[in-house]
């Protein structure tokens, strides 16, 4: 974790620019191409869910930018993220899931198994489990695919955790493919950054 140098950065006006706006928040949905991903899973018995998200959280350590958080005033790079997921339980609710990143899949995933089962044996939202900064909020919908996606906010304190959401996959001509949702904070991430993860996630898909 390092802190950075406001006065000192070279996005000190940008930032500065964009907290001072109502709704400093941007987001886009784009397609990604997960056959191998998905093929690989059923070949191996493991979750298709738990290897794109595994892969999303690869891809994020690769980009700075989708590391920094808004904390008590000064911008903090966390060396890792993990992901807060979004679990429907049987009764059709859900509740946040804290799922710790690993750099090893199998170890990522054992681990992911006992906290969505945890949370699907309990009630509400698990909120307490979200209140760490270094983490991406991810959704879900497997029922639909979009072109278009909003999300619920709080403005004030600004937000700066992305967020990112997974729709139903679509098969054609032996290619499957996914949307993918994803907001961020303008002040601290621009268009190319979301453009050089998006890169990465699709070669690791």
């Amino acid at each position: 974790m390092k802190i950075i140098d406001l006065e000192n950065w070279k996005r000190r006006e940008h930032f500065n620019y964009f907290c001072s706006l109502d709704d400093p928040y941007w987001s886009m949905v784009t397609e990604l191409d997960c056959t191998r991903t998905r093929r690989q899973a059923k070949e191996k018995g493991r979750s298709f869910f738990l290897s794109y998200l595994h892969k999303a959280l690869l891809a994020v350590m690769e980009v700075e930018e989708l590391r920094l958080r808004l904390v008590d005033g000064q911008i903090i790079c966390y060396d890792e993220i993990h992901a807060s997921a979004t679990i429907l339980r049987e009764d059709e609710t859900f509740g946040c899931c804290f799922i710790e990143f690993k750099q090893d899949f199998v170890e990522f995933s054992e681990n992911a198994v006992k906290m969505i089962d945890e949370v699907r044996k309990r009630t509400g939202m698990c909120l307490e489990q979200d209140y760490q900064l270094n983490q991406i909020h991810f959704s879900s919908l497997p029922w639909n695919g979009f072109s278009g996606l909003t999300y619920a906010r709080s403005l004030k304190p600004q937000d700066t955790v992305p967020k990112m959401t997974f729709g139903a996959i679509s098969e054609k001509e032996n290619k499957v493919t996914f949307p993918l949702a994803i907001q961020v904070h303008h002040g601290l991430v621009d268009g190319l950054h979301v453009a050089r993860f998006l890169k990465a996630f699709q070669e690791l898909l």
